[in-house]
C-alpha cells in the first residue's frame, strides 16, 4: 500500500473510534452509537473509494511531471544559445590558405575541392538538397561564370550559405556534371545591417558572431594592422605583380595603406586543382577620425580572375 494510502487509513480509523467514544446510557448517547457505527459503514466504502481516486489522480500527476521534465530536457537550443569560437583548425591555418569559418565549420576557398567532395564533407552538416548533382552545368558555368546555390544548416538557421561551383578547364560546350565541377567560393548569405558583403566582419552586426578568419584575425585597429603588416614581412606599397608580354611577374607580398584602410595581396600558399595559386586579398577598415576598427573584408580570387599559374609565372626577387 502506498504512503498516502496509508497515512489515509490512519487517519479514518482515528476519526472513527473519536466517533464512536460515549459516556453513559442515556437515549442521545445509543443514537450516537448507532450513528457512529452507520458513519464507520459509510466511511470505510467512501474512504476506499476516495483512496483509489486519490491513486489516479497521483498518477496522472507523476505522469505529467515526468512529461514535462522529458520536454524540458529535449527542448532544442534556441539560436541565440548557439555560440561559436575560433576552432583550432582556423587559428593554426595560414593567412594565405583560403580557409573561413563560418559557424563552427571552416571552408576553403578558392577551387580546392570539386562538388562531390563539398557534399561528402559537409552533408551531415548542411542541407544540400538545392545542388542538383546529377545534372549538368548550363553552358554559361563552364569556363569564367559560376552558378550559386544555397545550402542551410540543419542546426542554426542563421547559418544559410552561398556556394558557388563552376568548370574552369572544360572546352566551350563541354558538358560536365554538377557533381565534377570545383568550389570556387562559399559565404554567408545575409551579413546584417552594415550590407552585404561575402565573408566581411563588421564589428556591429552579427557576422563577428559568425566568420572567423584564418589566424583567427580579426578587425583591428590602425596600429595593430601596422604591426600585422610589419610582422608579416610585407612591402609597403610595394609592386604585387604585374604582367608583361604574357607572363606575370610576381613580387612579392604587398600592402598599401589608405586614408581608412589598409589592403593586403597575398599569394595562396598551395595550387589548387587548376593548377594555379589563387590571389588572396584582406581590407581592414578602420575609422579615420579615432583609428578605431570597423571592418573587415577577406577574398580569395574567383574563376576567371587574377591568379598564379603554375606554369605561368615569375617570381622577382628584388623590386624593381
Amino acid at each position: 500500500m502506498k504512503k498516502t494510502r496509508i497515512a489515509a487509513f490512519l487517519f479514518a480509523v482515528c476519526l472513527g473510534a473519536t466517533a464512536m467514544t460515549a459516556c453513559g446510557d442515556s437515549k442521545d448517547n445509543k443514537k450516537t452509537k448507532t450513528s457512529s457505527k452507520s458513519a464507520e459503514d459509510i466511511d470505510e466504502k467512501d474512504l476506499e473509494d476516495a483512496l483509489n481516486k486519490l491513486d489516479e489522480e497521483t498518477s496522472k500527476e507523476l505522469a505529467k511531471e515526468k512529461e514535462e521534465a522529458t520536454e524540458a530536457e529535449t527542448e532544442p537550443t534556441t539560436v541565440a544559445e548557439i555560440k561559436y569560437e575560433a576552432t583550432d583548425e582556423i587559428k593554426k591555418a595560414a593567412l594565405n590558405s583560403g580557409c573561413i569559418q563560418i559557424g563552427d565549420t571552416v571552408f576553403r576557398r578558392g577551387n580546392y575541392m570539386t562538388v562531390a567532395e563539398f557534399i561528402e564533407e559537409y552533408g551531415d552538416k548542411f542541407d544540400m538538397s538545392e545542388i542538383p548533382v546529377d545534372e549538368y552545368l548550363a553552358t554559361d558555368n563552364v569556363g569564367a561564370y559560376t552558378d550559386a546555390k544555397r545550402i542551410k544548416s540543419f542546426d542554426d538557421p542563421r547559418l544559410e550559405l552561398t556556394v558557388c561551383y563552376g568548370k574552369f578547364d572544360a572546352e566551350k560546350n563541354a558538358r560536365v556534371k554538377v557533381a565534377e565541377a570545383t568550389i570556387d567560393d562559399v559565404y554567408l548569405t545575409e551579413t546584417g545591417k552594415m550590407g552585404f558583403y561575402p565573408n566581411s566582419i563588421n564589428l556591429d552586426d552579427i557576422s563577428s558572431e559568425l566568420i572567423f578568419y584564418p589566424q583567427d584575425v580579426k578587425p583591428m585597429d590602425y596600429e595593430d594592422v601596422k604591426t600585422l603588416c610589419t610582422d608579416l614581412g610585407l612591402k609597403e606599397d610595394g609592386k604585387f605583380y604585374e604582367w608583361s608580354f604574357g607572363t606575370k611577374y610576381y613580387y612579392g607580398d604587398a600592402f598599401e595603406e589608405n586614408k581608412d584602410s589598409f589592403y593586403i595581396q597575398m599569394k595562396a600558399g598551395e595550387p589548387n586543382l587548376y593548377n594555379y595559386y589563387p590571389e588572396i586579398d584582406y581590407c581592414f577598415y578602420f575609422d579615420e577620425k579615432t583609428l578605431k576598427a570597423v571592418k573587415t573584408d577577406y577574398s580569395v580570387s574567383r574563376l576567371g580572375e587574377e591568379f598564379f599559374p603554375v606554369d605561368g609565372f615569375e617570381v622577382v626577387d628584388e623590386q624593381e
